[in-house]
This record gives C-alpha cells, structure tokens and sequence, in this order.
C-alpha cells in the first residue's frame, strides 16, 4: 500500500504534460473503455465543475446510475472518481493501480516521453471504473484545456463549454482565441454543444468550430432569454450554470428521459464542497476556490454581502492570479491573513504583499501549517472567508473534517 501510495505521489510531483497521444496509447493498450459507456464532456475555464455536479445531482435524482470524473479532490483522493456519488476507495484505486503498472511500465520502457502522468492514470482509472460498474451515463470533465486533454479521448453524446477566460495561460496561449481554441477541442462530429455565456472573441471562436463539425450549437445567453433555473448553490451565476445543466439533459431527452419538477428540485439539492461552503457557525468559516480573474468577477456580488468585520485568508498559485482575486475582493474587507501553501507554485508572501501594497487594512501572514492553531484562535463571532487557492481550501476542510469527526475510521492513504 505505501508502495503504491509513494508511485502515485511521484507521478503527481512531477506534473503533467501536455498532449494527447500517450492516452490514446494508453486506452488503446485497455481495449479502449472509454467507449464502453455513454458521456457527457465539459470544458470551461469557471463552472465545468459545478455543472458537473449539478448533472449528476439530476441524473441520480431519476434514478440512472451515474459515473462523475472531476478534478482536483479536496481531501480524498476518490473524490475525482464516484459511482452514484460513492467515492472510490483508496484500496480500489490501489488495486487498479497495480493492475495498469505492467502497461505503464511498457509504454515508458519504449518511449520515456511516452509515460502515463498522474492525471491519466486517474482518467484510465475512471474509465475502467465506469466500464466494470456499468454505468449507465458518465460525466467527464476536463483537467485542462480541452483539445489536449487526457479526457478527450471520449466518444461523448454532448459536449459543454461553460466560460472562457484567462487561466492556465502559460499553457493554453495568451489570448482569449487560443484559450477558446483550445476549449472547443472537444466539440465532436455531428454531436451536440451547450455554450454558457461567453465573450465575443470567444464565442466566435466556438462557433466557427461547431460550424466546422455540423455540430448543432446551443448558445445559452440567447436561448434562455434571461430566464434561469434556481439552485441552492450561493450566487448568480450559478443559476447560469443551472441553465448549462438543465439545457443538456433536456438535449438528451430522447435517450436519458427527465420529468421537469424532478429537474428542479435535483437543482435545488446540489452537494458541492468548497463552492461558497459555509463548514462553521461560531465561528463562522466560508470555504470558496475563487482562483481566477473570471471566478473575482462571477464573486463580487457575494464578497458585497460579507460583514463589515469579516476577514479573508488568502493563497494563490500564479502572480496573475493572486493579484486578479485580491485586487478586487480587499476592497470588501479589513483584515487579511496572507498564506504561503506547500505547492511548488504557490505564491511566497514576498510577491502577496507586492499584490497588496495600498491595502489600508490589517495584514498577517501565514503557513499552511498553522491554520490548526490560527482555527482554534477565532472567537465565536468570527466571520473568515477562506479563497483563492484549492490548496488552502483543501487544507482547511481537511483540518475541519479530522476535528469534527477525529474518530471517524478511514484509510490514512486516502487524505492526501
């Protein structure tokens, strides 16, 4: 088990690499899974996650068994695999993980460019997952980008692009047209593609692809006419993510029939941790991964509801970032707790307080390793809103999850 454990933390050490042909190796060398089951695929640089979810919330909610592939996990690394929303288990992605090391180790023996990354690995896993569970519809989302993706090895029914915006720059190109290139790499042939609210140069971009492929394209920010569906997920946008949901299964309706009040109320039972989670009462603690430009937009009407006394713990992957999220968000707040996370691209405290110079208010800096000391000192009537980087909303949740349930048996294997 900790050989496994060790494998599978140095392949994600090692990051991932862009491009498609390893997993196209891969899948071939496991008699292709991935057709073995139908699928939706989204992409999007904000929302593919949320959307993810709120499908699966609908689907499960009619009774259909439901494969989810997301990514990154928060605390669990089977959070990126579910069956009907049961997390994979660390022993069962151990066990597929010894059963793949032979091709693994055959296709880096050949090539050493051509070795699987973590991110596929886990892809395959989910894939073959699916195929032995038999599921009947699966929910794939891309890790990054789309048209290079691991993911988009896929056959699916539908595809669905949520927004395009400035993310992951250094690898999906600096302009708002390669970015949306690279996104609507997953449209396919004659299948099907919803499209949230996207900018002009973007959108242009997206249709002339889908134009390409005879693809019928679903432009939701003319279609909807401004009426959106309600969830219980905090903030407008998500309602527009609601709208990208409650389009694609109406879409597929032929094939996975829905009844419209099961819809709604699935859409109002959605289970999404680290969106605008509130895991505290006295005090109180809201967990958000707000790590972009586009993410600070979609918050700010969520950053004016905060109290006057509220305060925000902050971490960022990427200078960009940082500085997208708290230039905006510190205009809400007076207190600012700055952490440096343990990720190789995590931003120092040297270049987050660059990105805060003018800040007038209180400013603390931090380690990932204090947050249990920093937790216990808050008095009931703190307000703490906890942002940016996954990492730092991971570390807390996970630290919040042991605190609150310390006796609860589980693998040590699977928190990491």
């Amino acid at each position: 088990m900790n050989q496994t454990l060790e494998f599978l933390y140095s392949l994600r050490n090692q990051g991932s690499k862009f491009g498609i042909e390893r997993m196209q190796e891969f899948c071939k060398r496991l008699q292709n899974p991935q057709f073995s089951f139908p699928a939706i695929h989204l992409a999007g640089t904000n929302g593919k996650g949320s959307v993810c979810t709120m499908l699966d919330s609908i689907y499960r909610a009619h009774g259909y068994k439901v494969g989810l592939f997301t990514s990154p996990h928060l605390i669990e690394l089977g959070e990126r695999i579910r069956v009907n929303g049961k997390l994979l288990s660390f022993r069962q992605i151990e066990e597929w993980t010894d059963q793949l090391m032979p091709i693994f180790k055959s296709m880096k023996e050949k090539d050493p460019e051509m070795r699987p990354t973590f991110f596929e690995l886990m892809t395959a896993i989910a894939f073959l997952e699916f195929k032995k569970q038999k599921v009947d519809l699966a929910i794939i989302e891309t890790g990054l980008g789309g048209r290079l993706d691991s993911t988009n090895v896929l056959d699916p029914l539908i595809s669905v692009i949520t927004t395009v915006g400035f993310d992951h720059c250094e690898m999906l190109g600096d302009k708002l047209e390669q970015i949306a290139s690279e996104k609507a790499g997953i449209i396919k042939t004659g299948r099907p593609v919803v499209v949230g609210w996207l900018k002009q140069a973007a959108r242009e971009v997206v249709i002339e692809r889908a134009g390409k492929l005879n693809s019928p394209l679903h432009l939701l920010d003319e279609e909807t006419g401004g009426k959106l569906p309600q969830t219980n997920l905090a903030g407008s946008f998500q309602r527009r993510n609601a709208a990208l949901a409650q389009k694609t299964v109406q879409l597929l309706s032929s094939t996975f029939p829905v009844e419209q009040p099961i819809v709604e109320e699935a859409l109002q039972n959605v289970t999404f941790p680290g969106r605008w989670q509130k895991i505290s009462k006295a005090p109180t603690l809201i967990v958000d991964a707000c790590h972009n430009g586009e993410g600070a937009d979609a918050s700010l009407e969520l950053w004016e509801s905060l109290p006057s006394h509220a305060e925000v713990w902050f971490a960022a992957c990427g200078e960009e970032r940082a500085e997208d999220v708290l230039t905006p968000l510190l205009q809400y707040v007076q207190k600012v707790t700055l952490f440096e996370i343990d990720q190789p691209r995590a931003c120092t405290h040297q270049v987050l307080q660059k990105k805060i110079k003018n800040f007038p208010g209180m400013v603390k800096f931090a380690e990932e390793k204090d947050i249990p000391h920093l937790c216990e000192q808050l008095s009931p009537n703190s307000f703490v809103l906890i942002t940016g980087s996954i990492y730092l909303i991971a570390s807390v949740l996970s630290f919040h999850h042991h605190a609150q349930k310390s006796k609860r048996s589980q693998n040590w294997q699977d928190l990491w």
